[in-house]
């Protein structure tokens, strides 16, 4: 099988993901409570899961520190330039877009590095006979645990703040 083919889904995928990401960062989004608590849950989980999976390899839980502080401090400088809105239809709600920004390209960055390395590792295990060590560092990587980490620790702590302050900075 092309190797090239073999990641078109997920590439295609991540960049449908992205797509959606940019097009919500650029302009004010509209406050829902059901939509926020469930993206706060799934990130919760997929922390609760990562952390669970670093027991493997305690460097990780390092990276995952770093991750939570630094995507903790993004969040406070998103919270900090915020903008809440009334409208007819609502309440909107709008980060500082480089902050967004900043985030997105962490993510892309870090999931374009992957899928480079896993494509080369794909390669390199079957020049070795179908050797899967090369791929076992995929699971090893304190960077990409790292970058998952702020992702989660911003995204979690600034639906909370929305969910919670907002309402009452727009009264």
């Amino acid at each position: 099988m092309n190797q090239t083919a073999q990641f078109a889904i997920p590439i295609l995928l991540v960049a449908f993901i992205l797509y959606r990401r940019i097009k919500r960062t650029v302009g004010f989004q509209l406050l829902r409570p059901r939509r926020l608590k469930v993206r706060i849950g799934i990130f919760s989980v997929i922390g609760i899961l990562l952390i669970a999976a670093g027991f493997v390899h305690p460097i990780v839980f390092a990276a995952d520190a770093a991750g939570l502080a630094l995507g903790g401090l993004l969040a406070w400088f998103a919270i900090r330039h915020s903008v809440v809105e009334r409208r007819s239809d609502g309440l909107y709600y709008r980060t500082h877009v480089v902050i967004e920004s900043i985030v997105i390209a962490l993510f892309a960055g870090r999931i374009a590095y992957r899928f480079l390395f896993a494509m080369q590792g794909t390669q390199a295990a079957m020049d070795a006979g179908g050797n899967p060590d090369a791929l076992q560092q995929y699971g090893r990587d304190p960077w990409t645990a790292a970058i998952f980490f702020i992702l989660i620790a911003y995204y979690a702590g600034y639906y909370v703040y929305v969910l919670r302050a907002a309402p009452k900075r727009a009264a």
